[in-house]
């Protein structure tokens, strides 16, 4: 064991050796003087959140006097999730709080869940219905980075106690787990702006492309997709993706979101104003963000998405403070300027065409294939690929000067590997 104070050191190296400086696996374990299977052994162990300690080797029945010193405070630590209108509640979630009071030498998420077990403190999984949402085209991958890419969703026509209609927004940032929801009485297009720039962007950044439906850009003029959502993306260098039409998977991290909000809150509760449900939202949107364990702290360093946005906070891009009001006009109108960027829409080819703004546009591919349509202001050119091949490019009628915007866009689109 030379130059190493204990085993555990020896452990805490190797891994930073593969982690932080990129070193392979069979290399790290030959700095270290023990073996690949070695390393991996203790590395799976890490990913799984158990830490780099030994684990007892005793035979089962022997787990019970190890896990009694821990039943207490883990009981305790599952009621106070249980108060939480919005918390998780599960082995992962306990360890997590846990962590968050500061305790240390913590049993194992496994060893938390056999407490829960013996303690007759779970509950009885529930199957719920699924549907199949996986798009024929292949997601963008992003990194465990922030700011790249977010995707927004509607849930749309929820009935609060009484029968008042609301709508809720979701947002989702592909890279870091973030995610926000906030409610509205009615859907419209300065709802979702005031949204993104006044409430999800200031938490979440502003990212170089945004996914969402056919329902964040419609327009009844032909040649013109330029809504003021796709205006107010543009003007902070975001491309928005739209969807195909009714289609399902192109959203996938929004829509979970939506799962889960509704699943914490008006599946739990009766509301009989917005007023209480945003309560509760806000309750959620601080879990989703501060306390919920979902990244994998061997890669990110972290567990919540809140602390790894701020970790990126400089390298990312932001709202100014003040946006919403020096763009309205007297009447509380917003008015944001074109500016050069890219829109690009996901489109299903029929009948040897697709349709973008009620335009029809001629390819010659089968019908159902799916095609990559994006329009870039700066030079007012239509370019349609099909997997990863510019297959045509049309000059797009623009007609509306073109300005610089506030954050420049993005050299390449997330979609060019489509």
């Amino acid at each position: 064991m030379a130059g190493f104070g204990s085993e555990g050191e020896r452990r805490v190296e190797a891994l930073r050796l593969v982690r932080e400086e990129g070193v392979p696996a069979a290399e790290a374990a030959r700095r270290v003087d023990r073996s690949r299977q070695w390393l991996m052994k203790w590395k799976r162990r890490a990913e799984r959140g158990e830490g780099l300690l030994d684990q007892s080797r005793m035979s089962a029945t022997s787990f019970v006097a190890l896990d009694e010193r821990w039943a207490g405070l883990v009981a305790a630590y599952r009621q106070e999730l249980e108060n939480d209108p919005v918390a998780s509640i599960g082995g992962l979630s306990i360890l997590a709080a846990m962590e968050r009071a500061g305790l240390t030498g913590l049993p194992s998420v496994r060893s938390i869940e056999r407490i829960l077990t013996r303690g007759g403190m779970t509950r009885p999984a529930i199957k719920k219905a699924s549907r199949s949402t996986t798009p024929t085209l292949p997601l963008p991958r992003v990194p465990a980075v922030p700011g790249i890419w977010q995707q927004t969703d509607w849930v749309q026509d929820r009935y609060l106690q009484g029968g008042i209609r609301f709508h809720s927004l979701q947002i989702t940032d592909m890279g870091s787990a973030a995610g926000l929801a906030r409610q509205y009485p009615r859907r419209s297009v300065d709802n979702v702006v005031g949204y993104l720039v006044e409430h999800a962007w200031p938490v979440v950044s502003i990212p170089q492309a945004l996914s969402c439906d056919n329902a964040f850009s419609k327009t009844s003029h032909p040649n013109n997709p330029w809504t003021l959502f796709v205006r107010s993306c543009l003007f902070f260098g975001v491309e928005p993706v739209i969807s195909p039409p009714y289609e399902l998977g192109f959203t996938n991290g929004a829509e979970n979101l939506n799962n889960l909000w509704q699943d914490r809150t008006i599946a739990r509760r009766h509301y009989s104003t917005l007023g209480g449900l945003a309560g509760d939202t806000d309750r959620f949107n601080h879990w989703v963000n501060h306390q919920r364990p979902i990244l994998d702290p061997t890669v990110t360093g972290t567990r919540y998405p809140a602390v790894l946005i701020d970790r990126y906070h400089h390298q990312l891009r932001w709202p100014p403070e003040i946006f919403i009001t020096d763009h309205q006009d007297r009447n509380g109108h917003l008015h944001i300027p074109l500016t050069t960027g890219r829109i690009t829409f996901l489109r299903r080819v029929t009948n040897r065409a697709i349709t973008i703004a009620h335009t029809t546009w001629p390819i010659d591919l089968p019908d159902h294939s799916l095609v990559v349509a994006s329009i870039t202001t700066a030079d007012a050119t239509l370019t349609l690929r099909h997997h990863a091949q510019t297959i045509d490019t049309h000059p797009y009628p623009i007609h509306h000067p073109v300005t610089d915007p506030y954050h420049p866009p993005q050299t390449h689109s997330i979609y060019h590997h489509a």
